[in-house]
């Protein structure tokens, strides 16, 4: 696994480095956003962690820019700004999580463990769904109404057209359709889709909601808000 940290502090980019290292992942190192985005299209990395301020442009216009490179960029953004306003912004432009200066060394990677654990059950399942098919007693699809998702495959259909979508947009949405109907506590989401005790609050689970509805335009409304509990999946069909 390749890991690019961008942040313009060379104590910061070594120390992460070396707790990386330390757990056996290759690391690239950018200080400045446009060393950033030339390394992610060199490089090709699996995730990014990606520092907010930078010297030449902060993080979220880095981040746009890797989007137009790789839609399903992984993308953890750590900053030194406390501002709840901050991370949301960074969490509503597409980035799969944050954490705050100074941060925990265990932390940070097991952030980057837990991320790098679910884009592998990602890419294990798009593999096995290229490699010669095998009879199986029943699909794995999932369709409801104008949306259809494909879980070996990791595609979505919105009215027969593709949805790119990041890997945690892809599980939040396959866990709602996996439990259609049932009213999903936002800490619940928390522990099957970010993979741990999320160290922030619940709004994260509201942010990726959000984001996921824009994407999949009228297939949207099927993702239903269940006030003060969470959330609930009402797909038509069987």
């Amino acid at each position: 696994m390749k890991v690019l940290i961008v942040d313009d502090e060379p104590s910061i980019v070594n120390l992460i480095r070396m707790n990386l290292k330390l757990e056996g992942y290759d690391t690239v190192c950018a200080y400045s956003g446009r060393e950033a985005v030339d390394a992610y299209a060199s490089q090709k990395p699996d995730i990014v962690l990606l520092d907010i301020m930078l010297p030449d442009m902060d993080g979220y216009d880095v981040l746009r820019a890797i989007q137009e490179l790789d839609r399903s960029a992984a993308v953890i953004f750590i900053t030194a700004n406390d501002k709840r306003t901050s991370k949301i912004l960074g969490l509503e432009l597409g980035a799969d999580d944050y954490i705050t200066k100074p941060f925990d060394n265990k932390e940070l990677v097991l952030r980057v463990k837990t991320l790098w654990r679910r884009i592998r059950l990602t890419r294990g399942a798009a593999e096995d769904a290229a490699a010669p098919p095998e009879p199986e007693p029943e699909s794995r699809v999932l369709a409801h109404g104008c949306l259809t998702l494909d879980p070996d495959a990791h595609t979505v259909l919105v009215e027969g057209e593709e949805v790119s979508l990041t890997f945690r947009e892809f599980d939040l949405l396959c866990y709602l359709m996996r439990n259609r109907r049932r009213v999903l506590k936002r800490e619940e989401l928390l522990e099957n889709i970010w993979g741990y005790s999320y160290m922030g609050n619940t709004r994260a689970v509201d942010i990726l909601i959000q984001r996921l509805r824009q994407k999949l335009g009228p297939a949207g409304e099927y993702v239903r808000t269940v006030y003060g509990v969470g959330y609930r999946f009402e797909g038509p069909g069987k």
